[in-house]
Parts: structure tokens; sequence; C-alpha cells
């Protein structure tokens, strides 16, 4: 299979990794400074967990042209980047795409990408549970076991499904159909804004923790209210329930977390999670629930 991984940051490297096989032939967009180091040195990933670093080459192309025709192009950025590269996505032939990472609004990403493109596209959506950062030497990746790779259709089977299950076939990464997956989304992006904001601030309330992890669990019953209320699932159930009726354990958790070492190794960017956050917000119109501690996490880590 010809793959394009559209970014080559955490998600898109580990992803080329785990895929390098010989029956695929896997290019990598990459831009900039990114795109010179991976010319030089190949895909260099340390493993957080697994306490190993692996070595892979791939094709690099800092451009993806008009004719350039790929089987499957797995699009592997911050959400907060997406639409920057729809125009190029849009104008490309290849048909079949599939968008990797956070998203609270995958139908109007579709949407745009179809209004602009040149010949008809199956846009699928994914999320890779991995995490990491990324480095000018290596990357580091935090991944449990192998990882594994969310996809779905949202509506209806992947059309190009048989063409992932011979890309993914012997992989070690698990690829799993998910078939709620925009409740699923909803709930990843709800469980993640309020953590990543509260690790940003955690030097500032270096003195008063207990308030500030207080402010994360009103805001996770804030979120989890308002998805329930726009007719999403909580996925998994127990997610919400923790924070609401089991606060005693929620506590100690979230200290733990917003404190241990490896967190700062897979905290999401500033950038990603108010573009989350602003279109979360767009589902309390007319407003009628309050996000006011959300609000206030937001607005001080800006």
């Amino acid at each position: 299979m010809n793959i394009l991984i559209y970014g080559a940051g955490v998600q898109g490297q580990y992803l080329a990794h785990t895929l390098n096989k010989t029956d695929n032939n896997i290019t990598l967009l990459a831009r900039g400074e990114n795109y010179k180091h991976l010319n030089k040195r190949g895909v260099v990933l340390n493993h957080y967990l697994q306490n190993k670093r692996t070595t892979d080459h791939f094709n690099y192309i800092s451009h993806l042209g008009k004719n350039d025709n790929y089987d499957v192009i797995f699009v592997t950025m911050k959400y907060s980047d997406f639409y920057s590269v729809v125009p190029s996505i849009a104008q490309n032939i290849s048909t079949n795409i599939i968008f990797i990472g956070n998203n609270t609004n995958p139908h109007k990403l579709r949407q745009t990408v179809l209004r602009q493109s040149i010949t008809y596209k199956n846009i699928s959506f994914g999320f890779l549970m991995t995490g990491g950062n990324r480095g000018d030497s290596a990357t580091t990746v935090i991944r449990f076991n192998a990882g594994e790779l969310k996809v779905s259709h949202l509506n209806g089977v992947i059309p190009f499904h048989h063409k992932l299950d011979t890309i993914f076939k012997n992989s070690s990464i698990k690829l799993t159909y998910e078939t709620r997956f925009e409740d699923w989304l909803m709930s990843h992006a709800a469980m993640i804004m309020p953590l990543n904001t509260g690790i940003s601030l955690k030097n500032k309330y270096k003195g008063n923790q207990k308030q500030l992890i207080s402010n994360i669990i009103k805001s996770y019953n804030e979120l989890h209210l308002l998805i329930e209320h726009s007719n999403y699932k909580i996925i998994p159930k127990l997610q919400s329930i923790l924070f609401k009726k089991f606060k005693y354990i929620a506590y100690p958790l979230l200290k733990l977390i917003i404190n241990i070492k490896m967190i700062n190794q897979i905290q999401g960017s500033n950038s990603e999670v108010n573009a989350l956050y602003e279109d979360i917000k767009l589902l309390n119109k007319p407003t009628v629930l309050t996000t006011n501690h959300l609000d206030d996490l937001i607005r001080e880590s800006i």
C-alpha cells in the first residue's frame, strides 16, 4: 500500500514506525526544521516505558502535490492545525483520508474538505492512543503495549476498511473500528481539557493545589453535563461517575496525575486545548448551562 502520513509529530512518527513493513510504502510529510532532521537521521523514537530506541527510514516530502496519489492519507496533527491543511488535502487526487487526533466537530471538518475538493473523498476519523514529545535528535513516545488506533466513518462502515485491514495486517498496533466514535471523541475532549489546563497551572497553584484540583473536578462535572445535555454519551460512563459521585477517589488520583514526572512528556498544547474549548462552548447555545470553572481555568492558562 502507498501511504502518506501528513504530519511528522509524535503520532505521525510512531504510526510510520508501526506500519513499517514490506507491503507498505510509507511517505512522511514534514516541514521546516523537522523535515531537515528526518532527512538527516530518520525517525528516531525513544520508547519511554519500554526503555528502548528505534530508528526507521522513510520517504520524506515537504509539500503534497496535486497529482501525488496515495491509497490512504493519515493526517496526524493537532486539532488546531487540521483546517490549515484542508486546501492541500482537498486539491490532491487521493481519495481515502483519515484525520487522526482530537476532534470536537468531525462533521464540520469533513464538509469543509468536501466543499473544496476537486474529486470525491472518503473522509474518516481516528485517534491514536499514544503520547510523547518531539525533540531535535529524537522523539519520545509513551504508549502501553503497542498502542491502539481507533477509527470510524461516524455513520456506517469505512468505505476503504479493506485497505486499512491490509495496511495494519501483522502490525503491532491494534486497529479498532469504534461504533460510537463521536461520543468517544467528545468524552475524550472533556477529559483532557481540564487536565491539560490544570497541568499548565500547577506551578501557579504550587501552594494551593487543593483549590486547583477542586476547580478541575468542578470543570469535569460542568463538561459532562453539557455534553450529555447535547445528546452525547460519556464513554466510558465511569468517567463522569468518578468526578460526580466519588470525589474522594478523584482528588488523590488527580493530584498524583498532575504531579507525576511522566505527565510532562504527554501534556497537550494550549492551542489545541483552546480550539477544543471553543468548539465545546458552541454546544451551549442558547446558554442554558454554565461552565464557569472551566472558563476560569482556560482564562488563567492563556
